[in-house]
């Protein structure tokens, strides 16, 4: 029996070790400035070095959804900056802090450049 318990209770350690660390994800809306989705955009997401004061690229992506909705996945809680851009629209960034669970950002409306 003690032997048993031994067995346990050194494996949990290992357990521990190996387990996933959980991601989570960022969500939101793309319209223009009638309110209508844009259908398809880029999408570039920085992780933030303030000590360096520098960017690093983590993801970089297009969407094409008929509703302008966006998914990004597999972030870790912290702090990152997001980069949307479309043709013939103002760029535009945002800064998202991810904590323990998922977040949004809602609807973001695109200026026209033209």
């Amino acid at each position: 029996m003690k032997r048993i318990l031994l067995i346990i209770l050194l494996s949990i350690p290992l357990y521990a070790a190996h387990q996933p660390e959980e991601t989570f994800t960022i969500w939101g809306r793309i319209v223009d400035h009638g309110f209508s989705p844009i259908e398809s955009f880029s999408i570039q997401v920085f992780e933030l070095d303030t000590a360096a004061n520098q960017k690093k690229i983590i993801q970089d992506f297009k969407v094409s959804d008929d509703n302008g909705e966006f998914l990004i996945k597999n972030l870790h809680p912290e702090t990152y900056m997001i980069e949307i851009t479309v043709e013939n629209y103002a760029r535009y960034g945002i800064l998202k802090t991810v904590g323990n669970r998922n977040e949004s950002v809602g609807e973001i409306v695109l200026q026209n450049t033209w």
